[in-house]
C-alpha cells in the first residue's frame, strides 16, 4: 500500500526539511528520543558508529545528524514504500554521507555499532482493532519486530560496552526490562514523559558493564 498526502515540513531549529504524510507525521516520540540522544553526545569525545532501527522516514536519524560526535548512521527500514521516503529525505538535506539508508529486515543486518536506537512498533496484536493500513500496522504493532526479539539483534549489533536507546510507553517498560535483563545487559537510565495523554520511557542501556548497577530516573512533565 502507497503511503499518500506527502507533504514537506521545514524544521527551523535544525534547518531540516522532511517529507511526511498522513502515516509517519512527526510525532512527540521522535522528538524526545533524538533530543536525548542529540544532548547526551555532545558529552562525548569520540565518533560514534549508529544504528537506527525501523529509522520510518528518517526524522530521528535527521534530527541527530549535526551531531558531530556522530560519524554515520545505519538507517533500517523494512517497509520499501517507507524506506523510498527515507531516501528521499536524506538526499533532500544532503547528508548521504552521514545517513546510510538500508532497506532490510533487522534480522538479516550484520556488523557492530558503538550505539543503537529505536522507536519501534510496541503495541502487542492481541490489544484490540488492528488498523487497515499496511503501513501503520507494521510500524506500531509487533507483527514483524516483537520488543524481545529488538533486544535479541540489540545486543547482537552492539560492541562490548555499546549502548542503546530505545522509547516506548510505559505499559511495555516492565516486557522491555526483563528482555534486557535476560539478555545480561544493563539499564543505565529511564526518563519518563509525563502528559496528560501518555506517559512515555526512554530506556538508555549498555552491554557489558557492572551487573545491576543502579538506574538513573529522570522525569519530565510535558
Amino acid at each position: 500500500m502507497r503511503i499518500q498526502e506527502k507533504t514537506t515540513e521545514h524544521l527551523e531549529s535544525v534547518n531540516i526539511e522532511i517529507e511526511v504524510s498522513a502515516s509517519f507525521k512527526i510525532t512527540s516520540d521522535a522528538i524526545y528520543l533524538s533530543n536525548y540522544i542529540d544532548g547526551y553526545f555532545k558529552k562525548t569525545k569520540d565518533k560514534k558508529k549508529f544504528l537506527e532501527i525501523g529509522a520510518g522516514n528518517g526524522i530521528i536519524s535527521l534530527l541527530i545528524s549535526k551531531n558531530e560526535n556522530i560519524e554515520n548512521i545505519t538507517a533500517v527500514e523494512l517497509q520499501k514504500n517507507v524506506y523510498e521516503y527515507l531516501v528521499a529525505n536524506v538526499s533532500k538535506n544532503k547528508l548521504e554521507g552521514k545517513i546510510l539508508p538500508l532497506n532490510d529486515d533487522i534480522m538479516n543486518v550484520s556488523g557492530k555499532f558503538d550505539y543503537i536506537f529505536s522507536n519501534p512498533p510496541y503495541y502487542k496484536l492481541n490489544s484490540g482493532k488492528l488498523p487497515m493500513d499496511e503501513v501503520e500496522l507494521v510500524s506500531k504493532y509487533e507483527k514483524t519486530l516483537t520488543l524481545e526479539k529488538l533486544i535479541l539483534k540489540v545486543k547482537e549489533l552492539l560492541k562490548n560496552e555499546g549502548e542503546f536507546c530505545i522509547i516506548i510507553p510505559s505499559n511495555r517498560l516492565n516486557d522491555l526490562q526483563k528482555y534486557i535483563y535476560n539478555k545480561n545487559m544493563n539499564i543505565l537510565v529511564l526518563k519518563f514523559f509525563v502528559s496528560s495523554k501518555k506517559e512515555l520511557v526512554i530506556v538508555h542501556g549498555k552491554k557489558g558493564g557492572k551487573n545491576n548497577s543502579s538506574i538513573k530516573i529522570e522525569i519530565e512533565n510535558v
